[in-house]
């Protein structure tokens, strides 16, 4: 019997993963990445880059834009670091940029959710259609925006499953746009502080963290990480106490 390619790449896949770290492991070395590994040479890097950057600002832009765009579309997870990066190469102008880029990256899932790739997005998302409540209908933006705002479901769920429902693409442009920019500035905030530790030539450390005040923005996304679990917690008990009720 023929096997197709999805049913020989999940009989295979440890060994598939195993190649691919292997193969990633031989690329950083053949092509210099050790350099990298010390500070000295990331620092040296980091402060070229940012020289080639003033240089000619409006493409860097379009570049940083079209990069975090294609991350955010096929949900690839480097969205935190690449705006953590960015941020400290374009300062707070990297706030725009990530919050546009990331916004029309979620329509993009939305729309093939709704046309092309309804049937197979909808299987691959079905098992977490709990989080779209019963009233979503009703409420639709305000309780997609509360998924953005307190994240209790990864990022490229929350841009398929309301493709099943009767939101408007307008609403759940404005409901991402809103609900990630606190987020988002915080990562955006980490990015400015770890740009003064670098313009300075020091690397990160537990005593420039604390004199940098880079420690303010991480209690922040520490905040936030916290009411997401707390906010987890609180329902599932909920949804076990309604449970119970019906049940009874």
């Amino acid at each position: 019997m023929r096997l197709s390619l999805n049913n020989i790449i999940l009989r295979y896949r440890s060994w598939l993963l195993i190649v691919i770290f292997f193969a990633g492991i031989s690329i950083f070395f053949t092509n210099n990445g050790h350099v990298y590994l010390n500070y000295e040479n990331a620092l040296i890097q980091y402060n070229e880059l940012k020289d080639s950057i003033q240089k000619d600002t409006q493409k860097a832009h379009l570049i940083f834009f079209l990069l975090y765009l294609f991350i955010v579309t096929f949900s690839m997870p480097f969205a935190s670091f690449l705006t953590i990066v960015g941020s400290a190469l374009f300062g707070w102008k990297a706030l725009l940029i990530i919050l546009f880029s990331a916004s029309i990256g979620a329509c993009v899932p939305f729309l093939a959710a709704r046309t092309i790739l309804s049937d197979w997005l909808y299987r691959k998302t079905h098992s977490h259609k709990s989080i779209i409540r019963p009233n979503f209908k009703e409420n639709a933006f305000f309780l997609l925006l509360g998924l953005r705002l307190i994240p209790i479901a990864p990022f490229w769920i929350v841009n398929i499953l309301p493709a099943f429902t009767t939101i408007s693409l307008t609403s759940f442009f404005s409901a991402t746009f809103v609900g990630i920019m606190p987020g988002t500035m915080l990562y955006v905030w980490l990015g400015n502080r770890i740009d003064d530790l670098l313009s300075r030539g020091e690397w990160p450390n537990m005593i420039n963290l604390i004199d940098s005040k880079i420690w303010m923005p991480l209690a922040g996304l520490g905040l936030l990480i916290l009411a997401t679990a707390t906010f987890r917690l609180l329902e599932r008990k909920f949804i076990r106490k309604t449970d119970n009720y019906e049940r009874n």
